[in-house]
């Protein structure tokens, strides 16, 4: 008699893990207690008195009621989707003219092909950059069919591919020399000079880029000695992978697309740091880039309309996944369970010895953070509480915004509420459980040098 079969347990991806956790999300509104804390604005800023929690009925939320929070979230994030469909179909004509591809032969047979991990270094330096000055974050997620040329074309994988653009972001972004989403509105709620301290988080921002590309070259010369020791092979994005070896050459029309490239990226960070841009005039100023690249390239006016909408659609699934992560927060507002989750950490927190405090204010954070993946929601939530328990315990604002900053800014590379994160694997055709194997160990090192990070802080008495 043959033995029957036994089916290989197949891990979900990431769509499929952010609907289980909006279920779960669901029930938790029937076993946590709802509770509120008493907001009131000030500047213009709604924060939360921390001595004000208290009990309140239930709401009841139907189940029909967690579905409706899918296109909710949608719709709350649909200036971020717009964008992303905008920005991709512009890299899209960048990409497409070949001026990209033929830059990356240009500088490989420079450097020479065994030194490609210069190359590599460089990018992630300037993925590095803006997560840390600009604050980008999903806003960088259209530049991954770059950065997966470039990968695949010089004989890494895909994950090397995902790593150059993601992992620098997020390291910057945590970091936040000048992060506005996470320090400024933190500096701001505490009542501290704007971007104060600086000199810290830039201490913070090269020892994070470090290992950071540490991580990643050691990963990506490995793969490049054996591709078997990719963590994707034998899966079917690897063997989808089409490495481009014949070269392209580099010409003049090469040059003065790649020169509009970098010229409407300096306007985009010119715009953030100097006219107060959102995502409405970074949009805009791709779209407008993205067709004068389409004119240099020698492209009709019907063949940059194609460009930019199989642009568009190319990441498509990426900008559905941020609006799906955005459920999760609204069925914990509309549950009223949110602030009974905060509510619990800080009473746990309190009476601790000053250096204990600040390493548990972190690891608070960390696991805020899954449930409120919004930066500048997880700010607004957590820090009226978190600062005067600061305080208490005598530990300067500066270290809990520095213990919010990284608690925050780190998981958004593993947590699967993190909507970027999701949109990256999607299009990168990455399993969310290779990924996890993947990243590991890298935000295992990250959270250790953080806790090394915030003990400095303390004894330094980082103001």
């Amino acid at each position: 008699m043959s033995r029957p079969k036994i089916r290989r347990f197949s891990f979900p991806n990431g769509f499929v893990i952010l609907f289980l956790i909006i279920i779960l999300t669901w029930i938790a509104t029937y076993i946590i207690p709802a509770g509120e804390y008493t907001s009131t604005v000030v500047n213009g800023k709604t924060v939360i008195q921390p001595d004000s929690f208290h009990y309140v009925k239930s709401t009841n939320l139907g189940l029909f009621d967690a579905f409706v929070a899918i296109p909710k979230g949608i719709t709350d994030a649909a200036m971020l989707v717009v964008m992303i469909f905008m920005i991709g179909g512009a890299i899209r004509i960048f990409d497409g003219s070949g001026a990209i591809k033929a830059a990356i032969y240009k500088v490989s047979d420079t450097i020479g092909r065994e030194r490609s991990g210069w190359l590599l270094a460089a990018l992630m330096l300037f993925f590095g950059f803006l997560g840390g000055f600009p604050a980008m974050l999903e806003s960088a997620i259209p530049f991954v069919p770059i950065t997966m040329g470039v990968a695949l074309s010089l004989g890494y994988d895909r994950v090397v591919g995902m790593s150059i653009l993601f992992l620098p972001l997020i390291a910057g972004w945590s970091a936040g020399p000048s992060n506005t989403f996470s320090v400024g509105i933190g500096q701001t709620l505490a009542g501290l000079p704007l971007f104060s301290g600086i000199g810290y988080r830039m201490l913070i921002f090269v020892i994070f880029m470090a290992v950071t590309i540490f991580f990643v070259l050691r990963y990506a010369k490995k793969v490049r000695l054996d591709p078997t020791a990719s963590i994707v092979y034998g899966s079917d994005s690897y063997q989808e992978q089409e490495i481009e070896n014949e070269s392209i050459p580099f010409t003049n029309r090469h040059v003065y697309i790649l020169l509009t490239f970098i010229g409407i990226i300096a306007v985009v960070l010119y715009g953030t740091f100097n006219l107060k841009w959102g995502l409405l005039e970074m949009s805009v100023s791709y779209l407008v880039g993205g067709i004068i690249a389409g004119l240099l390239a020698g492209y009709k006016a019907n063949k940059i309309s194609d460009e930019l909408l199989e642009g568009g659609k190319s990441i498509f699934v990426a900008a559905m996944a941020i609006g799906l992560a955005r459920a999760i927060p609204i069925i914990l507002e509309q549950g009223k369970i949110k602030d009974t989750v905060i509510h619990g950490i800080s009473i746990a927190l309190h009476g601790l010895p000053e250096t204990l405090t600040a390493i548990c204010m972190f690891f608070a954070q960390t696991v805020i953070n899954l449930f409120i993946p919004s930066t500048s929601g997880h700010a607004m939530a957590t820090l009226p509480i978190m600062l005067p328990l600061a305080d208490i315990v005598g530990l300067s604002r500066q270290i809990a915004i520095l213990a919010f900053q990284l608690g925050d800014g780190l998981t958004h590379m593993w947590f699967p509420t993190a909507g970027a994160l999701i949109a990256l694997l999607a299009f990168s055709k990455i399993s969310y459980s290779k990924w996890f194997k993947f990243s590991s160990p890298y935000l295992a090192m990250m959270w250790g040098i953080s806790i090394l990070l915030i003990i400095g802080a303390v004894f330094i008495d980082y103001k």
